[in-house]
């Protein structure tokens, strides 16, 4: 079990320094030096793993005086405190053709910040030890941090459907192929144009792919909420 545990945090953390370093590399560097080679590239985003590195040990006092020291708990407290938002975005940008920029904009920036601030009060208020009375703020001491993230789902959510039905719908051509609807619609003039068997056969399994990953989903909703 705790070659398990020491695994999944490994991959955790080599995916986070990655991204986190690509991001820096490519989106932030390049802007400042355009014409960067990339042996010059390469050798920025291994120094930005390092001092990345160095950030995460001088962390590691503030992580053992939040959640009782416990890891696990921890990383879960801060992905539901920033993941919610995200999640919502993404499932309204598949499903719904009407979300547009602005509702994503205005759901993540208020769902994100609506997240950060509970993990700050989390960080100013770290849970009692046990037998203590609890003096937290009611945000913390009634409210779960599962069960914040359920709340925080539904609050970005509602964010962006009213951000995205006040101001004006995508245009047909920006969500061609990006949602559920429009995939399905492309798929079915495909196969009606009679391009032969292909077209039939990509449809039918896209949407048995589609189909698993909804099931997916929804058995992990339903663990997340009856463990919460």
């Amino acid at each position: 079990m705790i070659a398990v545990m020491m695994a999944a945090l490994m991959s955790s953390l080599t995916s986070i320094f990655n991204s986190s370093s690509t991001l820096f590399t490519m989106d932030i560097w390049r802007r400042l030096r355009p014409r960067a080679g990339e042996r010059e590239l390469l050798l920025v985003g291994r120094l930005v793993i390092v001092v990345l590195i160095g950030v995460s040990v001088a962390w590691i006092p503030v992580l053992q005086g939040s959640n009782s020291g416990q890891l696990f708990i921890y990383m879960q407290s801060v992905t539901s405190s920033l993941a919610p938002p995200i999640t919502a975005v993404f499932i309204l940008g598949i499903f719904w053709r009407r979300a547009n920029e602005q509702g994503a904009f205005w759901g993540l920036i208020v769902g994100l910040a609506v997240g950060a601030t509970r993990l700050v009060l989390e960080f100013l208020h770290p849970a009692p030890p046990c037998g203590e009375p609890d003096t937290r703020p009611a945000v913390l001491e009634s409210i779960h941090y599962l069960h914040f993230a359920a709340v925080l789902f539904v609050l970005s959510g509602a964010i962006v459907v009213a951000g995205s039905l006040l101001t004006p719908p995508p245009q047909a051509v920006q969500v061609e192929n990006l949602t559920w609807w429009t995939l399905a619609q492309d798929l079915s003039l495909g196969a009606k144009a009679g391009d032969g068997q292909t077209p039939q056969k990509y449809a039918f399994w896209a949407r048995v792919c589609g189909f698993n990953a909804i099931l997916l989903m929804c058995v992990n909703v339903f663990f997340y909420a009856y463990f919460a």
